[in-house]
């Protein structure tokens, strides 16, 4: 089952905007670490939307460090965007929200 998981990718100027929508969780997270270091290998920077995610666990917090990783490694940039409730505070408590917030 996949909990209404998906992923979209918009190219937009010089960057990748990774919409993603349903729950982020054990079933999905490998998916979404594919999806977004695949991403970050084609862009200097990637902005993941997760304004259609309502829920995520570890496993996911995991995928999004990964990928943000893998984007240090290669200088390009990587943030999260759009986080809303459960997971907004999720990725708050982790601390991971700081890491992967936009600059202001």
């Amino acid at each position: 089952m996949d909990r209404g998981f998906g992923v979209e990718r918009v190219v937009d100027a010089d960057r990748i905007v990774v919409k993603v929508r349903g729950e982020i969780d054990l079933m999905t997270a490998g998916a979404l670490r594919d999806e977004l270091c695949d991403a970050v290998k084609q862009s200097p920077e990637v902005v993941v939307d997760l304004q259609g995610v309502g829920f995520l666990d570890s496993t996911g917090v995991r995928a999004l460090f990964d990928a943000y990783r893998a984007a240090n490694e290669l200088g390009h940039r990587f943030y999260v965007t759009g986080a809303k409730q459960w997971v907004a505070k999720v990725l708050d408590v982790t601390g991971v929200g700081k890491l992967l917030a936009p600059p202001a």
